[in-house]
């Protein structure tokens, strides 16, 4: 007797089961995606002066070393407070213009995405942001992080970290405007005027909630967030301002 063959639609599986993290990951992107009528911008950042910044910092063996992604946070609270419709939540009223610059920040975790907050971002010392990430951090990859602390920005960085991912769009969190994403930073060739050298790079992208900003909004918040990461002076000033 001939064995029926399953069909095409009814195929063996294991069960991984929907974290309740996973599930409200999801009912947030779907709010998102339904919410936001998004676009978005992408530039390239010369990160020559930053790994310079940051390579001195690590050789003077600091208590607390900070991340790239702890310079990008106070690159980005830097410009917040001159690019307000970022800092901002959208709203049936309208656009809420938060008064402090508070900061989320994307982890990766085991349960999904974190995004823990920096508060008042632009009033903390490069060494402070980079003892608080840290700590949350920890919090979020070992399942600890409470909810209070994920609770506030008035915009996210999600910075992928090595590998081989140069560029990605990353999903506005309701209710924030904007969001900026780093792919990884590597080698690439850069136009010096005549010349082509070979610089450090990172690409970074801003989605854009375009019912709350506009073309010209996102290229000055990318132009600012770029003249940050790639000035040398500023970024002296961020490892000389320690705790």
């Amino acid at each position: 007797m001939a064995t029926r063959r399953s069909r095409p639609d009814e195929q063996e599986y294991d069960l991984l089961q929907q974290s309740a993290i996973r599930k409200a990951i999801g009912d947030r992107t779907l709010q998102s995606v339904a919410e936001k009528p998004s676009f978005w911008m992408t530039a390239q950042v010369d990160c020559t002066a930053l790994v310079l910044v940051r390579g001195e910092m690590k050789q003077a063996a600091p208590e607390v070393l900070p991340t790239y992604n702890d310079f990008i946070i106070k690159a980005v609270a830097a410009i917040l407070r001159d690019n307000p419709r970022f800092n901002a939540w959208r709203a049936e009223d309208g656009l809420h213009v938060l008064r402090h610059v508070n900061v989320g920040f994307a982890v990766a975790t085991e349960q999904g995405v974190m995004l823990p907050t920096v508060l008042d971002a632009d009033e903390k010392s490069l060494t402070e942001v980079a003892t608080e990430t840290k700590g949350m951090v920890e919090m979020a990859r070992k399942g600890r992080l409470r909810a209070s602390l994920q609770m506030g920005a008035g915009f996210t960085v999600s910075n992928i970290g090595p590998g081989d991912v140069d560029t990605f769009s990353a999903i506005i969190s309701p209710p924030q405007t904007g969001i900026l994403s780093f792919g990884a930073m590597k080698p690439r060739p850069v136009v010096e005027g005549d010349q082509v050298a070979i610089r450090q790079t990172m690409n970074c992208t801003l989605s854009i909630d375009h019912a709350a900003a506009d073309g010209a909004d996102g290229a000055k918040l990318l132009s600012d967030v770029k003249a940050k990461l790639e000035d040398e002076s500023f970024l002296r000033s961020l490892a000389a301002d320690q705790a």
